[in-house]
Formats: C-alpha cells, sequence, structure tokens
C-alpha cells in the first residue's frame, strides 16, 4: 500500500513537472550585458529585464533610447543590440540533423551587432525590409520599417529580401569589409565600404569586439519580477507582423480584459481568429442592451401610470345626474 502511494505521488509530480515544462519556451541565450532601461515581453506580461537572465523562444525585448542589450544565444552566436530596439526571440536554434537549424531573431528596428564564430553554426537575423544570415562572420546592421543596412566586418554573410507570402526571396553575398543596403522603393546596391553617414550613426561600443561573459551566467537563474499585462496599443504591430499567427493565439487570454477587448472589437475584420471569442462578448453586450432598453420601456409605462392616477385624483367631482320618473300618466299620453 506504501509503495502503491510512493508511485502516485512520484507521478504527479512528475505531471506536475512536465505540466510547468509545457509553459514555458525553450532557453535561447542569456543576458550578459545590460545597461539603460530594458524590459522583455513574456506570455502576455512585461518584466523588467536583468543581467543573468535567461532569453526564451517568443520572447520580445525592448530596448528604450540608448539602452545596450547582448545576449548570448545556447549555439554559441553573441547578439547586442542599442535603443530604441524591439527583438523577438524566434528560435534558439539546433545543431541535430545533417541540416541543423540557425537560431533566428527578429529585428523590428534598431541597431544590432551579431558575432558568430562557432563552426557549423549560424544566426537569422530577419527585418521588415530583409533578412541578414551569417555563419562565421561579424556584422553590423541597422534596421528600420523600409531599409535594411549592414555592414560585414569579418566574414561574409548572405542579404535575402522578402519574397511573396512571407518567403525567402533573391539572396545576394556580401563579404568582409562589404557595405549592403537594400530599400523596398530600390534595388539592392553594395560599396566596398561603410559610409560616413553609417558609421557616424552607428553606437560607439559596437566599434569594439563583442566580449564573451555567458561562462558568468552559467550557474545562477535570475527571476524575472512581472510588471503589467501588455496593453492592445503595444500588441498590435505584433497582431499584424510577420509573425502574427503566433501573437494571435499567444494574445488571446487579454480578450478577458475590457480594455483590451474593447479596441480589438472595433477592428474585428482583421482578427478573424478571435471572432468566435469575442462574438459571445459581442452578443452578451446587445442582451445587456435589449435589458435595459425594455426596463427603460417598463419605467416609461410606470410613469404614464402614475400620471393617469394624479389626473384623477385632481379632477372634480362630477354632479349626480338626475334620474329619471318611472311614474306613468294613467289617462293616456300627457300632451
Amino acid at each position: 500500500m506504501q509503495r502503491s502511494s510512493m508511485k502516485t505521488t512520484w507521478l504527479s509530480g512528475c505531471c506536475f513537472f512536465l505540466a510547468s515544462a509545457l509553459c514555458y519556451g525553450a532557453d535561447v541565450g542569456v543576458v550578459t550585458i545590460l545597461d539603460g532601461n530594458v524590459r522583455l515581453l513574456r506570455g502576455v506580461s512585461w518584466y523588467k529585464l536583468v543581467e543573468g537572465a535567461r532569453v526564451q523562444d517568443g520572447d520580445v525585448i525592448d530596448a528604450a533610447e540608448r539602452a545596450q542589450v547582448q545576449v548570448e544565444l545556447v549555439a554559441g552566436p553573441i547578439v547586442n543590440f542599442a535603443g530604441p530596439a524591439d527583438v523577438l526571440a524566434v528560435s534558439a536554434g539546433s545543431r541535430e540533423g545533417k541540416q541543423p537549424a540557425p537560431a533566428e531573431m527578429y529585428l523590428t528596428n534598431g541597431w544590432l551587432k551579431l558575432a558568430v564564430k562557432a563552426p557549423g553554426v549560424a544566426l537569422r537575423v530577419r527585418s521588415p525590409a530583409g533578412t541578414i544570415v551569417a555563419s562565421d562572420a561579424v556584422t553590423v546592421m541597422h534596421a528600420e520599417a523600409e531599409v535594411l543596412e549592414a555592414f560585414v566586418e569579418r566574414g561574409s554573410a548572405r542579404l535575402i529580401e522578402p519574397g511573396k507570402g512571407g518567403t525567402d526571396g533573391t539572396a545576394y553575398e556580401v563579404k568582409g569589409g562589404d557595405f549592403a543596403i537594400r530599400a523596398n522603393d530600390r534595388p539592392f546596391a553594395t560599396a566596398g565600404a561603410a559610409p560616413q553617414k553609417f558609421v557616424a550613426a552607428m553606437p560607439r561600443h559596437f566599434r569594439d569586439p563583442l566580449p564573451a561573459r555567458a561562462a558568468q551566467y552559467q550557474v545562477a537563474r535570475v527571476q524575472l519580477v512581472a510588471d503589467r499585462p501588455i496593453s492592445y496599443a503595444e500588441a498590435e504591430p505584433w497582431l499584424t507582423g510577420p509573425y502574427r499567427r503566433i501573437f494571435v493565439k499567444r494574445l488571446q487570454p487579454r480578450l478577458a480584459d475590457p480594455e483590451f477587448r474593447g479596441p480589438a472589437m472595433a477592428k474585428l475584420q482583421a482578427y478573424p481568429e478571435w471572432q468566435a471569442a469575442l462574438a459571445p462578448a459581442e452578443g452578451q453586450a446587445k442582451d445587456k442592451d435589449k435589458e435595459k432598453e425594455k426596463e427603460k420601456d417598463k419605467e416609461k409605462e410606470k410613469e404614464k401610470e402614475k400620471e393617469k392616477e394624479k389626473s384623477k385624483a385632481e379632477a372634480p367631482p362630477k354632479a349626480a345626474e338626475k334620474a329619471e320618473s318611472t311614474w306613468s300618466w294613467p289617462f293616456g299620453k300627457k300632451k
């Protein structure tokens, strides 16, 4: 009997551990340098980011102006970016199989420097205007909504244009020492050196090699402190971006908050996946409006009844009508 109880407890513990593990994404890397105001979106909540914190796939790192963040990925690449910038950690990558999957990040805007030195490891950094894929290279890139600039400091990298339906388009090789630019309104172009304007705008610490500091954070795990849930205004760019499908599913629990659901219902056609969740709320709102209208009608009827009663009470009493005589003339009709 005791063994059975022990087995049940052990199995329950394992199930709890598995359920807990499934609630969190896989570690992508660790934050080894942090300077300035930086926050992290995990699930539907913002957290204050600190050095030593693990970054998981699906995390969004939002760096304020002049802030600096360095993340050393589990696969080996080092990524350092300067604010204002937003970076989504898409996946940690994999070394398994004949064709290992590269680690992937998405830079919506801002400056980023990457260093990939481990053999057989690649890093893919996507942006709205193009993608940089690097293996055994050091590259500085600057992304805006419609422009991607990249300077390959060492090694070589590929700049890939966006294709149709979110796929990759034409790929261009960019060699060490070369500068490349890709914009939505002009074709891909390269130069033998980075222009002075690019160098002047580049964060100063990008001129130095990125230091490897991950060994200092191998043992300790930092617990992040939650700040607040993401607002609709903050979520909307991700709900309309290339990773829309992920965020639509991930942020659906926020529909329980009226402050989030209200703006989403105003753009219901943009979120067909949410219509099933939003429709009951919309129906309930209509039912409440109907109930309110019924209550108003009842109140009006009551007021009318009160007015009638009041009118009756204030009206003067009517004079008694003269009753007709029932007596008959005995000698025929009276002329």
